[in-house]
């Protein structure tokens, strides 16, 4: 039969492809390694990986690629021969080495012993690689193959991509040793690769809140982030369809109609179906929930077959669907009738109650519209369901109930209000109250009295009253918990936030000390990060930034020790990490903090993250990055707009809109903030969001030129900071106070409260709120220092700031690409120049990577221009030598000029 070379080829690679080094450890080439298993569901470029790894490791391969009609013994020995065949070439000549054709009977064991016996005992180490193997399914091939690998040559390792899992004994290898695995999670892409897909195929750079909100979304399956950047322009249009990316939307369902109707008869399609209504499920589960047999064996065919099944953790027996796959399930449900999906719904929160998973029992309970089972849920899974922080689907239970079933019972109303609370509904928290001090007085009600006094105090301290918080908490400690075993533990937290808000720093610390050894004391997580937080927050307050780094340190230890990442405390704890991070400016740290803490609260919805994007917007300033920038900007104004926040969190966001304007000198914003903002009250400034505030509203007088007014309420706050030992706050008024001065022209009052600034800067190490002074700075720096008043420790902290002043970028300064579409279709178009540049055309990445060589950055400083990974520059740069015969960066630079020259008349 005549066999299709195409088939016996490596692929071409699709334009653009994404290096993936961060998978070579699983490409070692040993004789203890015999199978290399690439598996995973189709689009999760399990070709495209090898085809892309192998040459840039030079590892020696060659090829077979299969289809449906290879799963025949006759003609799949005849492939596997013309493979053998390729990777012999040179022995076959020198050696007169021969493989015996293939026998009339076509018995696969027997053929296949017979070429191993005729197979050179040495040679280099190389892979056969065997791409869509999911086709093969005979067993007669399988056995063959399988016998094929306990007996192969210590130098070849057979290389598989499946999207099944083959029968070829893999356990017995993995037990041994001999096998290596790539599956769907590793070639998952991460945040550096799908940042290089898009930098590779879009001509704008989307912001990381959304890439990262695509990579969650799609689960980092490659063919929907390519979906992704295939259908969009502009980065609105990117955000707009990461919001549209599930498994519901209409190109999704089609795709996996087709996968699945090509994999499962109907019967099985409705077991499928039917598990849809699980986020994860062990055989235990199953078996609570669904009627039939086998439904282990059913299940683990499903996983074999690769349908979307993902094992989170490979030593235990509990799955779960791809997200996108599950989102399709769950869209295809209809299918089902309504009676069976509420039975499953509620079979399914019976079986997760047994299980002891409240979270998703009550998830089942109001999927399945059963208002009694949620209404007992919260009367008795109530306390656990706070503890475990599920106020979004503790509101949609309270959703379903409606607020006239909620305010007779006291536990409900109880945590409708803490749940209005954590959701900054302060309004509805306030109006429980309400329903509370009305009913108090009934025996039921009365049973409460400690947990109603512990939510009214929390809500007094959320509107900064911690006058009224404090004898509110010691009421709640006076009288015994009735039912939130949690409320003396609270009401203590409580009190020791009101002493921080009053600006007695080291009694809070006492407090909230005790706090966390209670916390430790009765397993209550959330309240021991938060007692983290707090400490952390107070030291920052203190100017003791290391030490509350140390604190966070600690935290993030437990959060990983005790996985409890999922808790929105935790976005407390990334938020306050990259706040010290940015004031260190240790910016790529900063911003990759802020990014989880989004992660952290992605389902419960955007007002949650707006700390974590105004520590976003931060970073893309301080990077000079405008467009990223102005992205930040406009979210958390959208954020600001859509809720009531505390003042920590809304004086922040102004800091960093001031900010914003200033760079972009919109003066009439900031006359507008002025009008809107809340009062600059210095009387009760004993706090640092306090504080904040006022010197938001300093700032803004500054930037319109009303300097004595600014510094009027600047020298107020620095009353209290000296009063109460408020460093970190001293420290930045005084940097506001040295630029309000030099914009008035006093310069020597300026240079006085920079050396105040500099010196209290050897105890809070900052570095962010320097940088913020822009231009100024530089200049009041070079006068210190050449005036010769700074100790050896100022002059140090000095000279650093300068040099990170001095490669700090302002909005616009980004180096411009030198060769765009328009200069290079005008070179090529010219008749004089190179022959290879029309025979071996450079792609437009290419161009702009050899501008750059030219410009003269290096392969470091092309991948942060160019928004990649350093390591897809190499490639690029790779590429470009091979098509234009270079071997040395100054040959590429040589050629750059030349072309140059030809546009510039040079």
């Amino acid at each position: 039969m005549s066999l299709l070379q195409e088939k016996l080829k490596a692929p071409p690679l699709p334009l653009g492809v994404v290096a993936r080094p961060r998978l070579n450890d699983h490409f070692g080439l040993n004789d203890r390694v015999r199978l290399l298993m690439v598996q995973a569901p189709p689009g999760y470029g399990k070709t495209t990986l090898l085809a892309e790894r192998l040459p840039a490791l030079e590892q020696e391969a060659t090829w077979l690629g299969l289809d449906q009609r290879d799963n025949q013994p006759a003609r799949f020995l005849a492939y596997w021969q013309a493979a053998l065949n390729a990777l012999l070439s040179e022995q076959l000549l020198s050696e007169k080495i021969r493989l015996s054709p293939v026998a009339d009977d076509g018995d696969c064991v027997e053929q296949l012993e017979r070429w191993l016996g005729e197979l050179p005992e040495q040679r280099s180490p190389c892979r056969l690689v065997v791409d869509n193997f999911e086709h093969l399914s005979h067993p007669d091939i399988l056995a063959g193959i399988a016998h094929w690998l306990r007996h192969q040559p210590p130098w070849l390792t057979l290389t598989l991509a499946s999207r099944s899992r083959p029968a070829l004994g893999l356990a017995s290898l993995r037990l041994r040793g001999e096998l290596e695995e790539i599956d769907l999670h590793a070639l998952a892409f991460d945040s550096e690769e799908a940042q290089t897909l898009c930098a590779e195929q879009l001509s704008f750079p989307p912001t990381r809140v959304s890439l990262e909100r695509a990579l969650r979304r799609s689960g980092g399956w490659v063919m929907a982030l390519s979906w992704l950047v295939e259908r969009t322009t502009t980065r609105a249009g990117f955000d707009a369809l990461v919001d549209r990316l599930n498994g519901a939307h209409p190109d999704f369902v089609a795709w996996f109609d087709e996968l699945l109707s090509a994999a499962l008869p109907l019967e099985e399609r409705e077991l499928m179906l039917q598990l849809g209504v699980l986020e994860r499920f062990s055989p235990e589960l199953m078996a609570r929930l669904l009627e039939g047999e086998r439904l282990t064996q059913r299940l683990e065919a499903f996983e074999q077959a690769g349908l979307f099944i993902e094992r989170p953790d490979p030593h235990a027996q509990w799955y779960r669907f791809q997200r996108l796959f599950g989102e399709y399930l769950r869209h295809r449900r209809h299918e089902l009738s309504l009676a069976t999906q509420r039975v499953l719904h509620q079979r399914a929160s019976q079986a997760w109650l047994a299980l002891n998973d409240p979270v998703m029992a009550l998830r089942q309970a109001i999927l399945a519209e059963a208002p009694d089972d949620v209404a007992s849920l919260l009367t008795t899974q109530g306390p656990a369901l706070l503890a475990s922080g599920a106020y979004a689907l503790l509101a949609k239970g309270c959703a379903l109930l409606g607020e006239p079933r909620l305010s007779t019972r006291p536990e409900h109303t109880l945590l409708y209000g803490w749940v209005s609370h954590a959701q900054f509904q302060f309004d509805i928290t306030a109006r429980v109250i309400g329903w509370i001090e009305a009913q108090l007085q009934a025996p039921e009600w009365q049973r409460l009295s400690a947990e109603f006094a512990t939510l009214r105090a929390q809500l007094a301290i959320n509107q900064g009253n911690a006058e009224r918080a404090a004898p509110l908490a010691e009421q709640a400690l006076a009288v015994p918990a009735r039912y939130l075993a949690s409320t003396p533990l609270t009401a203590t937290a409580i009190l020791s936030e009101a002493r921080f808000v009053l600006g007695f720093l080291e009694e809070s610390l006492q407090r909230v000390r005790e706090v966390e050894r209670q916390a430790r004391q009765r397993d209550d997580h959330q309240l021991l990060l938060w007692s983290f937080c707090h400490q952390s927050e107070t030291l920052v307050a203190q100017g003791r930034l290391q030490a509350a780094y140390d604190i966070q340190e600690r935290a993030f230890a437990h959060l990983e020790r005790a996985e409890l990442e999922h808790l929105p405390v935790a976005e407390f704890l990334y938020r306050i990490r990259s706040q010290v991070l940015w004031e260190w400016h240790r910016l790529d740290e900063a911003e990759q903090a802020a990014l989880k803490g989004i992660a952290v609260l992605d389902n419960q919805g955007e007002r949650w993250t707006l700390q974590c994007h105004i520590q976003l917007a931060k970073v893309a300033q301080s990077r000079g990055d405008q467009a990223q920038c102005a992205d930040h900007i406009r979210r958390l104004r959208k954020i600001l707009a859509e809720g009531d926040y505390h003042i920590d969190w809304v004086a922040n966001a102004h800091a960093t809109l001031l900010a914003w304007w200033h760079s972009t000198q919109d003066l009439d914003a900031v006359e507008r903030w002025r009008q809107e903002a809340p009062a600059p009250t210095t009387e009760g400034a004993t706090n640092h969001f306090s504080q904040c505030n006022v010197r938001n509203h300093a700032r803004a007088l500054t930037l319109l030129g009303r300097f004595d007014e600014a510094c009027t309420l600047l020298e107020a706050l620095e009353v209290h900071t000296q009063r109460l030992g408020l460093v970190t706050d001293a420290n930045r008024n005084q940097l506001c106070l040295a630029a309000a001065a030099w914009s008035a022209g006093r310069e020597e009052h300026a240079c006085q409260h920079m050396h105040q600034a500099l010196s209290l800067a050897s105890r809070t190490a900052l570095v962010g709120s320097f940088l913020r002074l822009g231009k100024p700075l530089g200049e009041l720096l070079n006068r210190l220092l050449d005036s010769g008043t700074l100790d050896v420790l100022e002059q140090a902290r000095a000279q650093r700031l300068l040099a990170l002043a001095g490669r700090q970028k302002d909005f616009g300064s980004a180096r411009r690409l030198m060769l765009d579409e328009t200069v290079i279709a005008d070179i090529v178009a010219r008749p004089d120049v190179p022959e290879l540049i029309r025979t071996s055309p450079l792609t437009r990445r290419e161009w702009q990577i050899l501008g750059l060589i030219h410009a003269g950055l290096s392969n470091e400083q092309i991948a942060e221009q160019l928004s990649v990974a350093p390591t897809t520059i190499k490639t690029h740069i790779r590429s470009l030598y091979q098509k234009q015969n270079i071997r040395r960066r100054d040959e590429a630079i040589a050629l750059a000029g030349q072309l140059l020259a030809h546009i510039q008349g040079e």
